[in-house]
This record gives C-alpha cells, structure tokens and sequence, in this order.
C-alpha cells in the first residue's frame, strides 16, 4: 500500500493544528507530513502503524509521530466509532531556536526521539482542554504538553529507518485489513496465508517477526476490542456478544476476555456503567473525508 504525503496549512491564528475527530471508523491508509503529530485515542480500539512498527490501540493510547514519519489508525469498520485528538506542529511554532534554549533541553530530545515513534502511558490533561480555550492558551497549552510528555517514561516504537521490506509492509497490511474485515467469521492461517499469496507457515513467522506477537493473539485481540464497544453500548446478552464477535464459544470468550483484559465481560459492562458520561463531537466534514478517503 501507498504512503500518501499530506500537505497541512496550519490554522489561523494558532500557527500549528488541532482537532477532535469522531469516525464511525478508522480505515487503513498510511500517510506522512512534514508535522510532528500527537495523536490520543479517547474512545474506540484497532491497529496502530507508525514506521516499522504494528501495534494494537485502545482508549488512552497516545503517541508522539515525527516528522515524515509514515503512519496510520486503523479500525475494524463495524467495531464503533473512533473519537481521536490530533495534535500537528512543526519545531519552530515558537520561533526558530525556542527549543534550542537549555530549559526546553527536555522537549528538544523529546522532538529528536520521536523521529521513531514515541508512545506514553499517561495522557496530559492539558491535551483534553484545548478545545474550551483561546488561541493564545492553546499554545501555552501546547507547550506544557510537551513539557509533560518530556518528563513521563515513553516507549520508542520503531527503528526510526523506513521498513526495509515494502513487500513485507504491504502483506502485513493486508493480514491487518484481512483480520479487521473478518473477524466475525472463522478465520484460519491459511485463509489469511492465501490472501497474501504465501505458504501458512511464512505468513506466521513474517507476522510474528513483524509485530511482535502472534497472529493467533492478534486475531483474540481484534474480537475481543469489538465485544467491549458491545458490552459498552448494547444491552445484547454476553453470549450473544461473544457469538457476534467471531468467538466459537462462551468458554473460550470468557477466558480470552479475562486473560487480555483482566476482568470479565460481565464486570467490564457494569465498570463502563457506573457514571459513565458520553459527549457527542460533530466531524469536520472535512477532517472525515480525508481519514475515510473519500
């Protein structure tokens, strides 16, 4: 698949962009900009392409993108809807040598790391103010993002060199796009061996080799994000739930569920229940077509 290269104005009078975005969801398609990108899933779960690097998502997942820095959010396309905060700004939305002073030393090699992928285990609560605020408190905001962010533990995701295989990139992908088009269903290997024209066997250990995880655990991982917007926003039986979701049987759901989730269905849905609050954004009309393509 393609890298589609994204030229961003940035918005007056702020000088860089932000947006909220709610997405019925989230389809594959790589991109790069000359931006740094600071994305925050707030509610919805799929796979994560930044660089080399293949991950799942879920609510709460943040990660700093570098500049030209290929990368994607990618959702099942009847799992529920993705809610994104997107963040793009280049180095000198300060002035040329802001970063470069000694007491910004912190977010400079933050901005340097990135170049590979950075992900966070906390969100800053200043990224979820931005909206209720003035363009002058937007970027006073901004900045005390990056200085939290410089001062939390991160995770590189990638090698920081592009993929050195694009045919392998392309058939990992495809498992991705195959996986999230039919997990309902029973999938075998070879159903997802056949759609990237390798033997069973090489498809495994390339997907393995490439993410880190086996596709068996991918596929679980899929299913069961797919039953917690379920189990979130339906009254649909817990048996019927794990039959929608592509499970065999309400053993195995059960046992997947709390083994990945370290709980069970039943206390998710009564989790999720307890003073849950929902708030409802309207997409850019805009921002949607880019993300969806159309």
């Amino acid at each position: 698949m393609s890298v589609a290269y994204e030229h961003l104005e940035p918005l007056y009078p702020l000088g860089w962009r932000h947006f909220r975005l709610t997405l019925p969801w989230m389809p594959l398609r790589r991109h790069r900009h000359p931006e740094f990108e600071l994305t925050c899933v707030l509610h919805g779960a799929g796979t994560r392409f930044v660089g080399d690097s293949v991950e799942p998502y879920d609510a709460g997942d943040l990660v700093l993108i570098g500049p030209h820095l290929a990368h994607a959010h990618a959702s099942p396309p009847d799992a529920g809807p993705i809610e994104i905060v997107v963040v793009q700004f280049t180095r000198d939305i300060f002035g040329d040598a802001f970063f470069d002073l000694p007491a910004f030393a912190g977010v400079a090699a933050l901005l340097d790391a990135s170049a590979a992928g950075l992900s966070f285990p906390e969100v800053p609560a200043a990224l979820l103010t931005l909206d209720d605020l003035g363009s002058a408190e937007k970027s006073v905001a901004l900045l005390d993002v990056l200085l939290a962010l410089s001062r939390q533990p991160y995770v590189r995701l990638g090698s920081g060199q592009p993929p050195s295989g694009t045919g392998a990139e392309d058939r990992i992908e495809t498992i991705v796009a195959y996986v999230h088009e039919h997990y309902r269903a029973q999938i075998s290997l070879q159903d997802i061996a056949d759609a990237v024209h390798m033997n069973a066997s090489a498809t495994s250990r390339l997907f393995s080799r490439s993410t880190g995880f086996t596709l068996t655990r991918f596929i679980a991982l899929v299913r069961l994000n797919a039953a917690c917007h379920l189990l979130s926003d339906t009254d649909l039986p817990v048996a019927a739930i794990a039959t929608e979701c592509g499970f065999a049987n309400l053993p195995n759901f059960n046992r997947r569920f709390r083994e990945m989730k370290q709980t069970t269905p039943t206390a998710y849905r009564a989790l999720r229940g307890e003073g849950a609050t929902t708030r409802e954004y309207l997409p850019n009309r805009k921002l949607a077509d880019l993300f969806l393509g159309e």
